[in-house]
């Protein structure tokens, strides 16, 4: 029998909701639907009504056009507060004691800080890293012997506050929330196979609000982190800088904008019209340009500073992918690698074909909200087993 899941994906600029059918362990898409998102800046709630307004609009054409209705969703979270600490756990053991997986377990909760109700930080993911027995760094201890294990994990958090907004504006659009993932973790459960896992690989999610990221190496989540950067400061940019309105600025940027100045364009003129003449004028694309550029080069410059701090750059042998609706900028992904120094492609989700008709023209903008789904299936399969939280997030770093 067929399970229908639903992923809800709350963006700055955008709401999706999509809805997959899981039969005989394959996930296919069946439907999609999407609207302008208003009340949110950088990740975070800031009109309820109108976030959940929002969720009513594609819950209501998901009806009204493919004749779906659901009452749970998995959804995402990113803003500039979502935080990684590692955390160690240690699990001292008799000479000569074969490590078990009650053993790994119990390692892992030691890591785990109590979580108080009242808490500033609400915790989103706990993710394994590595181990060590004995003090000699292992990759999975399972098997060995010896008297201490010690089990270091990432913890994944964000403001209470924040997510607590999130979770009631799910409920007043009268849905349940499952779970709420990481917009980096979800991007990079889209789009990460075996071998990209194991290569090490660096998910990027460029959205309108914020950037998110998530590095994978040898199978290990190394690194995870937020920017509070997006496609709406390029915008901002772009206003400030022409003195023009912000939605002059979005089309100015749709139209010229490119993470990398363009030499065939850069002699070519944008017209617009300014509101305080009703005359044209014209700006330079190699203007418009120098203005993204700046702004994109700042953007990957933070996150290999980031990566750079921890000595994470070297451990990246595969590649850079790139997820989010703000991906669809010319020369992004020509950019990202010329400041990261690693070969970079746009995203494209790992899920069985076909895929409705509005995500295939730009698959990557789906990334977040698909990952939602097939995190979701990854739950729905093991649960049958009683597979831990743990398992599941094993699983997903084995692929």
């Amino acid at each position: 029998m067929a399970t229908v899941l639903g992923a809800l994906d709350v963006g700055t600029q955008t709401t999706r909701l999509a809805v997959g059918e899981y039969v005989k362990d394959e996930l296919r898409i069946l439907a999609c639907t999407t609207t302008p998102t208003s009340g949110m800046k950088k990740g975070i709630i800031r009109n309820l009504d109108d976030v959940v307004k929002g969720i009513k609009t594609v819950l209501r054409e998901m009806s009204k056009a493919h004749h779906i209705d659901i009452s749970e969703v998995m959804v995402n979270f990113s803003s500039a507060g979502v935080k990684a600490v590692s955390r160690r756990g240690r699990l001292s053991l008799m000479q000569g004691h074969v490590i078990t997986e009650e053993d790994i377990r119990d390692a892992e909760e030691n890591a785990i800080a109590d979580e108080a109700p009242d808490a500033a930080e609400v915790v989103l993911q706990r993710l394994r890293q590595r181990y060590e027995v004995n003090g000699q760094p292992v990759t999975n201890p399972l098997g060995m012997t010896g008297t201490e294990l010690v089990a270091k994990v990432l913890e994944v958090s964000a403001p209470r506050s924040e997510v607590e907004s999130l979770h009631t504006a799910v409920r007043m659009a009268e849905l349940r929330t499952e779970d709420v993932i990481f917009s980096g973790f979800a991007s990079a459960e889209s789009v990460l196979d075996n071998k990209a896992r194991d290569d090490g690989t660096l998910v990027i999610d460029v959205g309108a609000g914020t950037v998110s990221y998530m590095a994978v190496c040898n199978g290990i989540v190394a690194a995870v982190g937020t920017i509070g950067i997006g496609g709406h400061n390029l915008t901002n940019d772009l206003a400030l800088a022409f003195q023009i309105s912000q939605e002059q600025a979005e089309a100015m940027k749709l139209a010229r904008g490119a993470a990398i100045i363009q030499p065939d364009l850069a002699s070519n003129r944008y017209q617009l019209r300014t509101p305080f003449s009703t005359s044209e004028r014209s700006v330079s694309v190699h203007a418009i340009q120098t203005v993204t550029t700046e702004r994109m080069d700042e953007t990957f410059r933070l996150i290999r500073d980031q990566l750079s701090a921890n000595d994470l750059l070297s451990y990246l042998r595969g590649s850079v992918i790139l997820t989010g609706g703000s991906a669809a900028l010319p020369d992004i992904a020509k950019c990202a690698s010329e400041r990261l120094g690693l070969p970079c492609t746009l995203g494209t989700p790992l899920v069985s074909l076909p895929k409705p008709a509005i995500m295939q023209e730009e698959p990557f903008c789906y990334a977040t909200v698909l990952g939602l789904l097939k995190w979701r299936i990854r739950y729905n399969r093991q649960s049958s087993t009683r597979a831990s939280y743990w398992s599941r997030v094993w699983n997903f770093l084995k692929g």
